[in-house]
């Protein structure tokens, strides 16, 4: 499933290329489970009709996520107010935009394997690449962006519409023609159209259902809005990196808060950083990841090992530095594996369905295993994540 790393570039590649744009045509599929609008409806196909008069002749004005999720913000033709294409790709879901190439890859069919295998005949695992704050040193970014070019050669040789599309846009922007997809071969990926007052500002829109019941979105610093303009009154080009770092009215806890929410739950740390409604975007790879980075086996119950206190424990501590470090990076690099962290788990975690092959090993050298937590396989490190020992129980001050 696309988390909040694979959501960030996918904003990123439609803000690099479809603001400003009007939408000329549109063919949307007659598919209850991708337009929760067909829903149980007498009349879907008047219902797509009318949605796809909304749309038609509407102009792109912005973009913008939250955890999973993620929006077009149109204003349509004649009308003072913008609407808003809010979209989530479920399990298979993902947005194509015909000869413009994407970096994403998908892991679980093999995609590692590739990545791996370009990584390891470069300079990219060579000792010293990975800069003191993990960054990837400016000399070997140029060489993954060589590989990114010739894989770039292969996007113009795509059939177009692509396979399992379900709403395709045609786009016209000055002189140019774009055409998008929404493609989602398993069809639990989501398309709403949501209008009216309470969605004008993305802060409002925040406070709508389905986005009402997702907490924050730890990838985003703590600012419900970043001025972005230069002396002269002018926003700069968007290059690359986070799309959309704001919060929009829906900031990540501090430290302290953290800590009282953690030590709450009695449930596994893994299970716990899936609950959308506390870590919107963390998925099945962030997750393992965030426990690896903080050396916390994903099966541990933080509250049975923790007493609260005045002070933040140096686990919880870790923890929280460990979630907001693996959010924020993973879209800074827009999800691109090939420019992650060298020791990150990310690349050595797939390996598990392969037979008559030996477990995986991280860029360090240690052994990758897998564990069944809250029915979903988790990937950890076990000489790096051994269960905690109980805090030794503190007397309680009388109050």
């Amino acid at each position: 499933m696309p988390e909040v790393a694979e959501v960030a570039h996918v904003v990123a590649l439609l803000r690099r290329n479809i603001l400003g744009s009007r939408i000329v045509q549109t063919n949307l599929k007659n598919d209850a489970l991708l337009f929760p609008l067909l829903k149980g409806s007498a009349t879907p196909e008047d219902d797509l009709t009318r949605l796809q008069a909304q749309l038609t002749n509407a102009v792109i004005r912005s973009v913008g996520r939250h955890g999973k999720y993620f929006w077009i913000r149109i204003q349509p033709e004649n009308s003072s107010q913008t609407g808003v294409l809010l979209m989530h790709f479920g399990m298979t879901g993902m947005i194509k935009l015909k000869d413009i190439y994407s970096h994403m890859v998908f892991m679980e069919n093999g995609g590692d394997k590739k990545v791996l295998e370009q990584l390891t005949t470069s300079k990219y695992f060579a000792k010293g690449s990975v800069g003191t704050k993990g960054e990837v040193k400016e000399e070997i970014k140029e060489e993954v962006k060589e590989i990114t070019e010739e894989v770039s050669a292969d996007v113009k040789d795509e059939e177009w519409p692509p396979r399992f599309s379900k709403m395709e846009l045609v786009l016209q922007k000055e002189d140019a023609k774009i055409d998008l997809a929404f493609v989602d071969p398993r069809r639990l990926g989501r398309v709403r159209f949501l209008t009216g007052d309470n969605v004008q500002t993305d802060t409002d829109l925040l406070l709508q259902e389905p986005l009402s019941a997702l907490g924050p979105d730890y990838s985003k610093p703590g600012a419900e809005r970043v001025k972005t303009e230069t002396e002269n009154g002018q926003v700069p080009e968007f290059v690359f990196g986070d799309p959309d770092p704001y919060h929009h009215g829906r900031p990540r806890l501090e430290l302290e808060e953290f800590n009282r929410l953690v030590l709450s739950k009695k449930k596994p740390i893994k299970s716990l950083l899936l609950d959308q409604g506390f870590f919107a975007g963390v998925g099945n790879w962030l997750s393992d990841e965030i426990c690896y980075h903080a050396r916390l086996h994903p099966s541990e119950i933080l509250s049975l090992k923790i007493e609260p206190g005045d002070e933040v424990s140096d686990v919880i501590t870790k923890l929280y530095q460990s979630l907001v470090f693996v959010c924020e990076e993973c879209v800074r690099v827009e999800g691109d594996t090939r420019q992650f962290p060298t020791n990150w788990l990310m690349l050595h975690r797939w390996g598990k369905a392969r037979k008559k092959q030996p477990k995986a090993r991280t860029s360090d050298g240690y052994e990758v295993d897998h564990v069944t937590v809250g029915g979903r396989t988790s990937c950890f490190v076990p000489e790096l994540q051994q269960p905690l020992v109980a805090e030794p129980t503190k007397k309680r001050r009388k109050t």
